[in-house]
């Protein structure tokens, strides 16, 4: 089954339909990033929005600083399929399974000082959104998966030399979700029947520090981390279980559902060779090893288990280059190769995952010394991945209790346009 949160009442809504990096993490924290695949971001600091990977990285700034902006995500997820059990063979395809959505960000930085900094964001680092059709054969294993959280962070960063800053920060994380799943149709009339659905909210607390490295002003170096936690959601849950041939009896409960979001890690590069153009590129880690499965545990049901997922750690790779082609006008690029936490055994299609390469170009505008304008387009290219899932359950068929078992096997496949703007202002 799939992870489904619902849109919340935050007061900063941020809405991620289908997370395009790896897992369901979320990597569009600034359209100035995107136009270059985030390569170098935890070392750049040209505007604000270092404060989402890098809170050492801000006290580059000599003076207050203010970016905001959104990101227009428009994914294109499919799954091919076939679907059989004991009366026979179906085809179970679902296509553009997947939202598009808008990922707003907004940051300001300050100098308290001339080596003590402020930051304080606006962001999300998480994010999925996937819905099956109605009556979808396939829908036992899962029907509908969605995450949508909030980060507001505050950051402190100190220069302790002028070759070495240290910053580190506290986030409140906000999320809300819903986990469901339904019976297979062959059993319901065709209909669609829930089977296990679960739905709450929670806030937790995290962490993140880094450090910045500046040898010359040609060179720059970022190393930030991001601890993971355990979102803790608690709410309403629905159990259905059959009673009869094509009919189900319905328990309400409540109770809570452990949500792990992993640690992250960067390590990042900027080489200026010349007055003109700069390399920058990053290694990021992301601790998806603590993603074991999604387990509810209900005031009255007890434990429901959900899915199990055992995923594994991931890396990604960016490559991206600036190029300042007058005072006004700057030109970025990049590639990225982010690796699947998924094992190639473990994929499913409640939360459709697979390698994918970045294809990112961008611009930027300076208005005044004080103003610039940055865009940001990406093409996400994500592989076609065979899946195979199957799926065992105690129903009653003509009266007789008995064991159900179904398999499906076919193929998922993601690909995603990104498009982003963002307003810098320097006080």
């Amino acid at each position: 089954m799939r992870t489904y949160f619902k849109p919340s009442v935050i007061a900063f809504a941020l809405a991620a339909s289908q997370a395009h990096a790896a897992g369901y993490q979320l990597a569009e924290q600034s359209a100035t990033g995107l136009g270059r695949a985030f390569a170098g971001e935890a070392a750049i600091a040209d505007n604000a929005s270092v404060l989402g990977r890098n809170p050492g990285a801000i006290t580059r700034f000599d003076a207050p600083a203010l970016s905001g902006g959104l990101i227009y995500l428009k994914p294109d997820v499919n799954i091919d399929g076939q679907v059989k059990d004991i009366t026979g063979t179906k085809g179970a395809n679902a296509h553009d399974i997947a939202d598009a959505a808008w990922i707003p960000n907004l940051y300001f930085v300050t100098p308290l000082n001339d080596r003590l900094s402020l930051g304080l964001s606006a962001t999300s680092h998480y994010g999925l959104g996937i819905e099956m059709p109605q009556g979808y054969d396939a829908g036992h294993f899962g029907n509908v998966s969605e995450i949508k959280t909030v980060d507001l962070g505050m950051a402190l960063a100190y220069r302790i030399t002028d070759m070495l800053s240290f910053g580190a920060g506290l986030s409140l994380i906000k999320g809300e979700g819903e986990v469901g799943g339904t019976y297979p149709t062959t059993l319901t009339n065709g209909q669609s029947v829930i089977a296990k659905h679960v739905e709450g909210d929670g806030n937790a607390l995290g962490w993140n520090a880094g450090i910045l490295l500046t040898p010359s002003e040609q060179t720059r170096i970022g190393l930030s981390y991001r601890n993971g936690v355990n979102l803790k959601l608690k709410g309403d849950a629905t159990v259905s279980k059959p009673v009869a041939p094509g009919k189900f009896s319905t328990i309400s409960d409540q109770g809570s559902l452990i949500l792990p979001l992993p640690a992250t890690a960067e390590l990042a590069l900027y080489q200026a060779l010349s007055e003109r153009l700069a390399l920058h590129a990053s290694l990021n880690w992301t601790d998806w090893s603590k993603f074991k499965s999604l387990t509810a545990e209900l005031d009255h049901l007890g434990t429901l288990p959900i899915k199990e997922e055992h995923w594994e750690d991931s890396w990604r790779y960016a490559l991206g280059m600036t190029y300042q082609l007058t005072p006004k006008w700057q030109l970025r690029s990049g590639l990225a190769y982010d690796q699947s936490p998924v094992p190639a055994d473990r994929r499913t299609i409640s939360i459709p995952d697979a390698d994918r390469i970045w294809y990112s170009a961008g611009l930027g505008y300076r208005h005044s010394d004080a103003l610039s304008v940055d865009l940001g387009l990406t093409f996400i290219d994500g592989k076609r991945v065979s899946v195979h899932e199957s799926l065992s359950q105690p129903v009653v068929i003509n009266g007789q209790p008995m064991t159900y078992r179904s398999d499906f096997n076919g193929y998922s496949e993601g690909d995603a346009w990104l498009a982003g703007v963002q307003i810098n202002y320097q006080f």
